[in-house]
């Protein structure tokens, strides 16, 4: 990836975007160039899929995740620490933080406006055009602006992430690809890069060359895919 990585890069999302997975493979992206990274979990809804979660296979992996410790890692509330500020920060290498994209995320975001260096952060929003919520450009804009109302922070461009989860396949991520420029066009803003699987990377890069794109590996599950080991 070609992109120009400011030191704090922040995904948010709604429910069922992938903004976690992407959270994680930017994050993996960047440490496998060799760079120092923090990963920092704001999300405090999502009960399901969350970077607390997968937090032990990543530190294995020599991922730093902050996350909230050990009595509050269930917790729904804001229960954000000095890990997270020092972080943001950090005076060397980088930060990535997933935040959910509901109002009680966008808030909990909001906490951190004055710890974040003005023009040393991207602020993207995963877009899913097969989820309901951002199937459509009116669903987008709307989404955008309950975030940047609640966080006090403007989205710096969009992430490209449609996808059927594991059933995901080429024809699906081209088409939302051609819908979220099409979106972003209309906000003036980027299309920061496109998520892909990773097996399905190379036929997406040639179908859309020039494009950034960023292979996925999948790191987070269901409880019911852990209990039939899907």
């Amino acid at each position: 990836m070609k992109l120009d990585i400011k030191p704090v890069t922040i995904f948010t999302a709604n429910l069922g975007s992938g903004k976690t997975e992407i959270s994680i493979n930017f994050s993996r992206m960047l440490q496998q160039r060799g760079e120092k990274v923090s990963l920092v979990d704001l999300d405090i809804i999502n009960p399901y899929f969350r970077t607390r979660l997968a937090k032990d296979n990543l530190a294995g992996q020599g991922l730093k995740v902050i996350c909230p410790p050990g009595h509050l890692v269930n917790a729904d509330v804001p229960a954000i620490t000095p890990a997270v500020r020092g972080a943001l920060q950090a005076v060397e290498g980088y930060c990535v933080c997933d935040v959910g994209g509901d109002d009680v995320g966008a808030i909990a975001l909001g906490m951190f406006k004055p710890y974040l260096p003005p023009t040393g952060f991207n602020l993207y929003l995963v877009v899913n055009t097969c989820r309901p919520l951002t199937r459509d450009f009116a669903g987008v804009v709307k989404m955008m602006q309950g975030i940047e109302k609640n966080s006090r922070l403007k989205i710096t461009g969009l992430v490209s992430n449609t996808n059927l989860g594991r059933h995901t396949d080429v024809a699906v991520m081209l088409e939302g690809y051609h819908k979220v420029s099409q979106m972003a066009d209309r906000l003036g803003l980027p299309v920061a890069f496109m998520a892909s699987p990773k097996e399905l990377a190379a036929e997406v890069q040639a179908n859309l060359p020039g494009v950034d794109i960023l292979p996925l590996e999948f790191y987070m599950k269901t409880p019911w895919e852990d209990a039939f080991g899907e």
